[in-house]
């Protein structure tokens, strides 16, 4: 098993200039999905985060919205700020940081808009 999956994966797309990260995180869920086809066994909790924010940018790119998710907290704001340098280098549109925060609200914070 491994425990630093989620902290590979950020050392990963820090290193990766903006216009290859969404590639990079593609790539990425590619291999996590073959590892969870196989059986491998992985820190759950961190291969739903990434593939979520995969999901995330895939749909961010094609300009559709995607399901909601909840992501442990801790990964938040290294999301928020890919986001955000991603949309600095025009890689993904201005409204993708609101998409973030619409697509990765707690559902805690979800309760209290309703």
């Amino acid at each position: 098993m491994n425990p630093r999956l989620f902290e590979r994966f950020t050392a990963m797309i820090d290193k990766v200039p903006a216009k290859g990260v969404v590639r990079a995180a593609e790539l990425e869920c590619q291999m996590l999905q073959s590892d969870l086809e196989r059986k491998r066994t992985l820190p759950i909790e961190d291969v739903r985060s990434i593939l979520a924010f995969c999901a995330f940018l895939k749909n961010s790119t094609h300009s559709i919205s995607a399901s909601f998710f909840v992501l442990p907290m801790q990964h938040m704001g290294f999301y928020r700020k890919t986001v955000e340098r991603l949309i600095d280098a025009g890689e993904l549109s201005p409204e993708a940081k609101e998409q973030f925060d619409e697509t990765f609200s707690s559902g805690f914070a979800r309760a209290l808009k309703v």
